[in-house]
């Protein structure tokens, strides 16, 4: 029996020890938000066209309408545009009125549809475009351009971001007499810190720095004729 409860305390002892060594031990961390941004010309542009037709017949608004299109798709083809680039977006017909002598009067039924062209050939956009504005049958607007690669700018942007926070992580372990990190977590949404479970309350150092400021992880812009492809990322280390 005795040796029984000398054994018992032996392993309970060794338990303590074990706690013990998990208590003292420091786990420190970093936590950077990182940007990275490529810019580059771009390739492709969409246009938005909308199209319009009114007469006191409603079936003659809609042929009108028919007409206008067919004749739109035709143009477009002519240059090039492929029908997969060509999208009707939407269609409507309306009374409408007008107001003379302080009464409202009906003018007819206007039809009207949306179109979005897309241009991969940026260089056959100002033919395109100057000749849609001559066009009084049409409204053209809504131009922006965009690249018809932006998954791989994305990703290029990502690396950047990476870069770009460890070069900020070795300056600021410069600050704080380190020089060894590890990545614990990356994240192109926020990220929590990561603490150990037996030494919650000590032993945690975090740093959230911000280079930029922006509502979204990634976002395409236009400025300047250049596309902009911005990513951010999450990123923690661990102080060696």
């Amino acid at each position: 029996m005795k040796q029984l409860i000398g054994f018992f305390a032996f392993l309970s002892l060794m338990s303590c020890q074990k706690h013990s060594s998990h208590e003292g031990a420091r786990f420190k961390t970093i936590m950077i938000k990182s940007f990275g941004e490529v810019e580059t010309l771009p390739n492709m542009a969409t246009i938005q066209v909308t199209l319009n037709c009114l007469d006191k017949s409603i079936q003659v608004s809609k042929t009108c309408l028919v007409d206008k299109s067919n004749e739109l798709t035709t143009k477009l083809q002519s240059f090039g545009i492929s029908s997969d680039d060509i999208l009707t977006t939407s269609v409507s017909m309306d009374k409408s009125y007008t107001w003379r002598s302080n009464s409202r009067v009906f003018e007819g039924y206007r039809s009207s549809t949306t179109v979005y062209v897309t241009v991969k050939n940026i260089d056959n956009l100002d033919k395109i475009y100057t000749d849609l504005l001559g066009n009084e049958n049409l409204q053209i607007g809504g131009l922006s351009y965009s690249h018809s690669k932006l998954d791989s700018l994305e990703n290029e942007a990502y690396v950047k971001a990476l870069e770009k926070s460890g070069i900020l992580a070795d300056k600021l372990l410069s600050k704080l007499s380190e020089s060894k990190k590890e990545i614990l977590k990356i994240g192109n949404v926020e990220i929590s810190a990561s603490i150990p479970e037996v030494n919650q309350n000590r032993g945690n150092a975090k740093y959230e720095m911000e280079e930029a400021s922006l509502d979204k992880n990634k976002s395409v812009s236009t400025s300047k004729g250049t596309v902009d492809v911005t990513a951010t990322l999450y990123v923690e280390y661990q102080i060696k």
